[in-house]
């Protein structure tokens, strides 16, 4: 994962200005400010907002609570943050799931990303990983897919994400292949239910999956961006597979559109 401190930390004092110049000098933020995230404790997302937490709440010299806000694929989250009052207190960690896959996988969405969202700053982006159940005979993405290939429709894939849905999608695109679709309503589900070999094969966050495979409760297969991760360098890129595969997650500080005016 490659984080951008500086970015995060500089980006919330543009949020700030409009409201302090009309309550006065230094008026914001006033009390603790809520970063509202759209996923289950545990998430990829969960986890990179609490690390910036710390270093954000010295920044500001305020608590900064963070307010988990699972379900429905995000939605639940971002209606929390659009219900919020306007006035800079209540942020949001954005990904790549509610702010750019969800128009296009969530039929009727009730946001729109580029009208309802304001992005304040890059926190940091990363590669997905794909892992698989240890049990199945396979220990690489180019085993996976021929053994799917032999198996049409037998093998299952499991995603807590949109941009899960997304990755998992183009993986059997590009490949040819056919699996079972299964939907959690958070990725750390998908990957507790692969270790357990309720499903084939899921497209995890990096952090999380990539612990749970050197435990050797999944295999990792490959890493969804075009290089391999200087994180885990030993794991292939899919693209060394697959050519033209080249996905990766991305998180940005925001808020709810209108909470600059005050």
């Amino acid at each position: 994962m490659r984080l951008d401190r500086r970015s995060l930390l500089a980006a919330p004092l543009g949020l700030a200005a409009p409201a302090a110049r009309a309550a006065g000098p230094g008026a914001w933020p006033d009390r603790p400010i809520r970063i509202i995230v759209t996923f289950p404790a545990g998430t990829q997302t969960d986890i990179l907002t609490r690390l910036y937490s710390v270093p954000l709440a010295q920044k500001l010299g305020q608590p900064i609570i963070v307010d988990n806000r699972g379900g429905a694929q995000g939605v639940i989250g971002i209606r929390a943050a659009l219900a919020a009052p306007a006035d800079g207190h209540t942020l949001l960690m954005i990904g790549v799931s509610t702010g750019a896959s969800a128009p296009h996988m969530i039929k009727d969405l009730p946001y729109d990303p580029l009208r309802d969202l304001v992005p304040i700053g890059m926190v940091a982006d990363a590669p997905y990983l794909l892992i698989c159940d240890p049990r199945l005979p396979v220990r690489s993405a180019a085993e996976l897919i021929a053994h799917a290939k032999a198996r049409p429709g037998a093998l299952s894939f499991g995603h807590g994400a949109p941009s899960r849905h997304v990755a998992g999608a183009l993986l059997a695109k590009l490949a040819g292949i056919e699996a079972l679709e299964v939907a959690y309503r958070g990725q750390p589900e998908a990957t507790n239910d692969c270790a357990a070999g309720r499903i084939s094969f899921t497209i995890g966050d990096l952090g999380e999956a990539l612990a749970q495979a050197r435990e050797g409760r999944v295999r990792a297969l490959a890493v969804t961006t075009a290089a391999r991760s200087p994180l885990a360098p030993e794991i292939p890129a899919l693209s060394e597979t697959l050519p033209g595969y080249n996905l990766s997650v991305w998180f940005l500080l925001g808020a709810a559109a209108g909470c600059r005016s005050r």
